[in-house]
């Protein structure tokens, strides 16, 4: 207790104030203490330890976030993968570049040379299949019926003045050209249209030359209206390559290997390049085959510069001849191989007749008994790459 008088502090039993003598009872006052916010309003602990865990929690993230980029910057070894990195790196997935297809092959070759009007007749034949077109000559009609085909003529010549077997109408398409495919009236001079063909052309090739034959894939024939509302259909075929061009995909991939040399070849079983090489063909069957005798005059001419003084001794020796099956190249011209032999005594004395019909030129291997002699301008080449004997070796 607390004396109202003098302030003095005592006990609640005391009656007196012990320091100036006042009665207790009259001047008693209870004792005072101040009493914090806290004590009034009492706090729970474990909502106060939340609330730190929750804000030591987002001042971590934070910090993470804020520093992770410059430590890996700095090259600090940590697990986590750094995304960006990946997305630039030149050795990443998306970094890869796409396989490349593969180059598209050219069908098998049936050795069999067609007209344009042979198609335009039939022109389901040999689809699928490569075929050579034969340009250097027209059919003849009498009658409107075909009584036999113009001989070759210049190609310069026969394009200038329309004569070849097509003439380019107009592109059908970006890939696509349509030919007029021509022929002559008996005792005219001039070219009529017979009919056309669609012809579907490399990418980037707008117009094809008439100076060789083309190798082309007959395809399913075009269908349509004429100008009168009635249905009609035309032949439709795939350019591949020139005759003479050398096309990888259709070769026998089969090589003679002489030293320093490499020599590809193919047989064609039916013959080959039969217009382009003969004045008349030989035909068994459907099937048609040059032979050395029925040489075109340039190939005849040819033998005889080679051959030089030794034309008529090597005609002797190679009076048996076969058919020309055989196409072999060792550079960008096909050549074909024709085997001559002596009639009653083939052991003693042959030769292989190597024909570029492209160059026009003509390599003569001449074998009589141990002797071999290489004629022409790759004679030395030939000889060389020891020829006649991976020549024997494939046989002809």
């Amino acid at each position: 207790m607390i004396c109202g008088n003098c302030g003095t502090e005592f006990e609640m039993s005391t009656k007196f104030c012990p320091q100036c003598g006042v009665a207790v009872a009259k001047t008693i006052v209870p004792a005072t203490f101040s009493v914090s916010p806290e004590a009034r309003h009492p706090v729970d602990r474990r909502k106060v330890i939340g609330a730190v865990l929750l804000l030591a929690g987002i001042i971590l993230v934070v910090t993470l976030i804020v520093e992770t980029p410059a430590s890996s910057d700095k090259g600090s070894a940590t697990n986590s993968t750094d995304t960006s990195q990946i997305v630039d790196s030149p050795n990443a997935d998306a970094a890869v570049p796409p396989p490349v297809p593969p180059k598209p092959q050219a069908p098998p070759f049936t050795g069999l040379t067609l007209h344009p009007y042979d198609l335009l007749k039939n022109p389901y034949q040999s689809r699928g299949k490569l075929i050579a077109l034969n340009l250097n000559s027209l059919p003849v009609l009498y009658n409107g019926a075909v009584i036999q085909y113009s001989g070759p003529m210049d190609p310069t010549m026969g394009t200038r003045l329309g004569l070849m077997a097509l003439r380019l109408e107009r592109m059908a398409d970006e890939n696509v050209a349509l030919y007029n495919i021509m022929g002559t009236d008996a005792g005219s001079s001039g070219g009529q249209i017979l009919g056309q063909m669609a012809v579907e052309l490399p990418d980037g090739t707008t117009e094809l030359k008439f100076d060789r034959a083309w190798m082309v894939e007959p395809l399913e024939p075009l269908k349509g209206t004429n100008y009168m509302g009635g249905a009609i259909q035309i032949p439709s075929v795939r350019f591949w390559r020139y005759v003479g061009e050398r096309d990888e995909s259709t070769e026998n991939q089969n090589t003679a290997i002489a030293p320093g040399k490499g020599f590809r070849y193919v047989k064609y079983p039916h013959g080959y390049m039969v217009d382009e090489l003969c004045s008349a063909k030989q035909q068994a069957g459907t099937d048609n085959f040059c032979y050395p005798f029925n040489w075109q005059p340039w190939i005849k001419q040819g033998e005889l510069e080679t051959a030089g003084e030794q034309a008529d001794a090597l005609k002797a020796d190679t009076g048996a001849t076969g058919a020309g099956n055989l196409v072999v190249s060792w550079d960008s011209e096909q050549r074909v191989v024709f085997y001559g032999f002596r009639p009653h005594d083939s052991m003693s004395a042959s030769a292989y007749f190597i024909v570029a019909p492209t160059k026009r030129e003509i390599d003569i291997i001449w074998q009589r008994g141990d002797d071999i002699t290489y004629l022409g301008p790759d004679a030395a080449m030939l000889k060389s790459a020891h020829a006649y004997e991976w020549l024997k070796q494939i046989g002809s």
